[in-house]
């Protein structure tokens, strides 16, 4: 399992996902908009992971984001 942070399109909401892949972490978050009565359909995913060195549970961005669905523009 894997960290990821999942933003909606907009970056207004976020949920920090335990999952196997980005995809899995994307599909779990709408999911739990969707029940929370806020359904996004396009998500970046981004995987986090601790720094190296002595720095505590402060995770970074270890990739750079996702966007699902994919092949999607703006505008």
């Amino acid at each position: 399992m894997k960290l990821f942070k999942v933003y909606s399109g907009d970056e207004a909401d976020h949920e920090l996902v335990l999952a196997k892949s980005p995809y899995q972490a994307a599909q779990i978050t709408r999911q739990v908009w969707i029940e929370a009565g806020k359904p996004r359909h396009q998500v970046k995913v981004v995987e986090l992971a601790l720094p190296e060195g002595d720095e505590g549970l402060i995770y970074e961005p270890n990739t750079t984001p996702i966007e699902y669905p994919k092949g999607k523009k703006k505008g």
